[in-house]
């Protein structure tokens, strides 16, 4: 997962989607608390806030990470174009027309 020039920039990356994750859910139950010092309606608008950055910030993870896994599938992609056929891929029986018994 690393990339060609060993500095881990992937694995950076990878791990910046919990700490969104982490700042998301945080922000919006400050923002609960806020609202239950504005209105005295304790405990609801921290629930309410926690709820809203719980679902908020596994939209933005799923969001994030499969922008991120579809980068990482062309990176890979792009690297073995021109490699020649693989094993298993059906390409080494091309030509062949007769099965043998």
């Amino acid at each position: 997962m690393a990339g060609r020039d060993g500095s881990g920039s992937e694995y950076w990356k990878w791990s910046g989607l919990g700490f969104e994750f982490a700042g998301v859910v945080l922000l919006f139950i400050y923002f609960g608390y806020l609202a239950d010092r504005r209105w005295h309606c304790e405990p609801w608008g921290l629930i309410t806030g926690g709820a809203i950055g719980l679902i908020g910030g596994i939209y933005w993870v799923a969001k994030e990470g499969l922008q991120m896994m579809r980068e990482l599938d062309r990176s890979q992609t792009g690297d073995r174009r021109g490699a020649g056929p693989g094993p298993g891929d059906g390409s080494s029986d091309q030509g062949r027309s007769e099965r043998r018994p």
